[in-house]
């Protein structure tokens, strides 16, 4: 519920606070007195364009602030605090909005500064506004197919429907973006399986460029080797009595005599011989390598050939055999994925296939549901437009089918035909204020139990409204206000009466200034204005007749 309205320099008011109550509350005065404005300042924070008119004359800016009790939230309304990050505090929401002299506007919410649209949003869920001003959400065709399915009984289903649709559209969303890439796709897997197949062409081996690399050395050195081992092995073994083997012969020979002599001299005899069999050792190998060295052109082109092609992957696909092995097979394995995606991608459409039947289901039965539930409210709201005074009056729910939403695969519009004979129109092509109000109000008693905007204000409800059909306006707005907070402009005595709070709205000076103020009537004040209204005056037989009046809605 609304439970404070601050204004600052706006139109006609300097500085004012309303605490409105819950149930009905009703605001009377003087024509001129500022009643409207005080709704158009309400209309203001929740999201309206401002004016040129709206700073009062000599400030900079005006302010208006809006407190909230709210105890439950609605889903949308949840959602929408949600999307724009607003908190709410110890069950309140304070909405602020302010404007300077030059048009510049700035909104809060909880703290939050939002852009207007947003704040128009959330004006939308917390406050219904019946008259001539422009935040009138009963007017906009999603709102009525709102009710409608609170009034069908459908909202859990529609809950589900709307969880399934937006499922079914995560899904679209997953196959649209898998579609979109088979050509992309098709082309990866093209280059990818060029890459393996030069990978695997050249047949590379883990530590092959080092054994390629040693032996094109040996090759390209393969003269020098030869001649520098085979003078070597002659050094050592072949040089005519002159061989380092031979001299070693001679010293070992002269050490085993000694041997034989003192066995001190053992030692050294083993370690000539050792010496010895060494050298033949080396010698062996050093002529097994003056045997094998060969220089072969064309076994040496045939390696740098080799070490070229291992350089050239190496350039495209790693620094190192190994490395190039690894991204083979990385390739290897993309290939792979991207084949389970054709699988992955025709499940997904069997998928969709199941959830988009099941969905349809679904809303066809919420549809058939609407519908049904649409011909029983025609009629009620049909009766209650009769009680209201509008002899004639006829509302009609109005189908179009549309495409599957997550509120189902129906468009509703209520339509009004105001007269007997007139063709039923949507409730925005109404153009009176006064009559758009009292159509709500049938609506909104109607489908009080579905109606969760928490707040209803109704201006002009009673325009060429009198006698019965006023008591009839009242009986329907205390109704209301048992389940809504409801506030009510009102030049009627009998709604005046049948409120649980009641203020009065005067326009008086200041310093020769214009001012508007709001006073909370107490029972005396109160009997004295109600008596204003029933007789435009005070006298003794209208203030008999307004207790009475008050004494009957107590």
């Amino acid at each position: 519920m609304l439970e404070l309205l601050r204004i600052q320099n706006y139109a006609l008011i300097d500085n004012l606070e309303v605490e409105f109550k819950p149930g009905l509350n009703a605001l009377t005065g003087e024509t001129g007195a500022g009643k409207s404005i005080i709704i158009g300042a309400l209309n203001l924070v929740l999201g309206a364009r401002a004016s040129n008119e709206t700073v009062r004359d000599g400030a900079d800016r005006a302010r208006i602030e809006a407190v909230f009790r709210l105890s439950k939230l609605s889903r949308r309304l949840k959602a929408l605090l949600d999307e724009f990050d607003v908190p709410i505090e110890n069950g309140e929401l304070m909405v602020a909005r302010t404007v300077t002299s030059d048009g510049k506007s700035r909104a809060h919410a909880g703290g939050t500064l939002l852009p207007l649209n947003a704040l128009a949003q959330l004006g939308d869920e917390l406050v219904d506004l019946h008259g001539q001003h422009d935040h009138q959400s009963l007017l906009i065709p999603e709102r009525q197919l709102d009710l409608l399915d609170g009034f069908a009984g459908a909202d859990a289903a529609v809950s589900a429907l709307a969880g399934m649709v937006s499922n079914l559209r995560s899904l679209e969303k997953s196959i649209a973006e898998l579609e979109s890439d088979d050509r992309e796709r098709a082309r990866r897997i093209e280059f990818l399986k060029f890459e393996v197949s030069e990978i695997n062409a050249a047949n590379l081996q883990p530590g092959e460029e080092e054994e390629v690399r040693s032996r094109r050395n040996l090759i390209t050195n393969a003269e020098q080797i030869y001649t520098t081992a085979a003078r070597a092995y002659q050094a050592l073994y072949e040089s005519d009595g002159d061989a380092a083997i031979d001299k070693i012969d001679v010293s070992l020979s002269a050490v085993s005599e000694l041997n034989a002599i003192d066995s001190r001299f053992a030692a050294l005899a083993e370690s000539l011989g050792a010496l010895r069999a060494n050298a033949q050792d080396i010698s062996a190998e050093l002529r097994g390598f003056t045997e094998a060295v060969e220089y072969d052109p064309q076994e040496l082109d045939d390696l740098n050939r080799r070490l070229s092609q291992i350089a050239d992957l190496k350039r495209k696909f790693g620094d190192s055999i190994d490395a190039i092995l690894a991204y083979r097979d990385n390739a290897i394995a993309e290939i792979e994925r991207f084949d389970s995606r054709d699988q992955q991608l025709a499940s997904m459409r069997r998928e969709h296939a199941k959830r988009l039947e099941s969905a349809n289901e679904q809303a066809e039965a919420i549809s058939l549901k609407r519908r049904a539930a649409a011909m029983k409210l025609d009629k009620k709201i049909t009766g209650a437009l009769q009680e209201l005074g509008m002899k004639g009056g006829t509302l009609e729910t109005r189908f179009e089918q549309t495409a599957l939403t997550k509120s189902g695969i129906d468009r509703a519009e209520f339509l009004l035909s105001a007269n007997p004979g007139e063709r039923p129109k949507p409730l925005r092509q109404v153009a009176s204020g006064g009559e758009i109000s009292r159509v709500m109000l049938a609506i909104k008693t109607v489908l009080a139990g579905a109606d969760r905007i928490p707040t209803l204000i109704f201006d002009e409800i009673d325009a060429g409204v009198g006698g019965a059909v006023a008591n009839k306006v009242a009986q329907r707005l205390r109704d209301l206000s048992a389940t809504h907070q409801t506030i009510c402009i009102t030049h009627l005595p009998q709604i005046a009466a049948a409120a649980s709070a009641h203020f009065t709205v005067e326009k008086g000076t200041a310093k020769g200034r214009t001012l508007t103020r709001v006073q909370f009537l107490e029972p005396t004040e109160r009997t004295k204005e109600v008596a204003r209204l029933l007789d435009g005056s005070l006298t003794d037989v209208s203030l008999k007749h307004a207790e009475e009046l008050l004494r009957a809605n107590r």
